[in-house]
């Protein structure tokens, strides 16, 4: 798409918002787009002004983080329209899932170059989720990681907060049920991934796809605290699913059930809980990226 009316939705209070954002749109503009800029104050709103703004624009930018591109999904799939990415959050985990560049200025030059792609969404109960949704440990780390901490420490906010929940983790049980599989395990966290990282550049699984209509989920048993801490770094890879002590599961919908409710994290914001059942849109989104490698 050479030129274009571009309905551009920001999250103004996204970490990289203030210093980042002004030369991204510059360059879009200079490339003859049309420009229409929004921004909500409430991320709930987000559907509704995309809703809104779409019937006038050839495509849809959304200049945020992974919690803004989640909040947006509802609306940007009823929105039908192309999809550009400015990462202007901490973690900008899909963008390195796309091979979209952390930095926005040159993930414009990415929307500029008009390459479509498209990705599958999560969907967990009445949520959806983009990278990864999950119950345990990610839960409490997303909740002790405030704005404040993520302004201070960058995506290292992400080990800080981690470092600072791992003293209290407990283990929980669950029944997992995923691709013609049903086990019950006694968890740190249980993963369900839709796209390949999360956390800040952690990987799934090595053969995670975002757009193979399949979901990848891990529970996490290790004896102890010590042991969990131990494969830290097969996190960074995914090769933790490899391990005995990991469940691994595969297949196009998954089911956590707890004795008690439990919340489920969606791209880092909790938005529902279990039971959970997990299922994949597929293809339910156009976005602009380089072709898949």
């Amino acid at each position: 798409m050479p030129t274009g009316r571009l309905l551009v939705v920001v999250n103004l209070h996204a970490s990289r918002a203030r210093t980042l954002l002004g030369e991204a749109l510059a360059c879009l503009a200079v490339n003859g787009f049309d420009l229409d800029i929004r921004h909500a104050d409430d991320r709930g709103d987000l559907g509704d002004i995309i809703r809104d703004g779409a019937t006038r624009a050839d495509a849809i930018v959304v200049g945020g983080g992974d919690g803004t591109v989640n909040a947006a999904i509802a609306g940007l799939i009823d929105a039908g329209k192309p999809v550009g990415i400015l990462p202007l959050g901490t973690a900008n985990d899909l963008a390195l899932t796309l091979g979209i560049p952390g930095r926005p200025l040159d993930a414009a030059d990415v929307i500029i170059a008009g390459h479509r792609r498209r990705i599958d969404v999560g969907r967990v109960n009445d949520s959806h989720f983009i990278n990864v949704a999950s119950v345990g440990l990610s839960v409490e780390i997303a909740n002790r990681q405030d704005e404040e901490l993520k302004r201070q420490w960058g995506v290292f906010s992400y080990v800080v907060a981690t470092i600072d929940t791992l003293g209290a983790a407990a283990p929980f049980e669950a029944r997992v049920t995923c691709g013609g599989r049903s086990e019950i395990v006694s968890a740190y966290q249980i993963a369900v991934g839709n796209g390949i990282h999360y956390g800040g550049g952690l990987m799934v699984s090595p053969d995670a796809r975002i757009d193979d209509g399949l979901l990848d989920v891990y529970a996490i048993e290790t004896a102890s605290v010590a042991d969990l801490i131990a494969l830290a770094p097969r996190l960074r890879d995914g090769t933790l699913v490899e391990r005995n002590d990991v469940a691994f599961f595969r297949g196009p919908t998954a089911r956590i059930e707890t004795a008690a409710p439990m919340p489920v994290n969606t791209d880092g914001e909790v938005t529902t809980e279990t039971p959970a059942d997990f299922s994949v849109l597929r293809g339910a989104l156009e976005v602009f990226a380089p072709p898949a490698t």
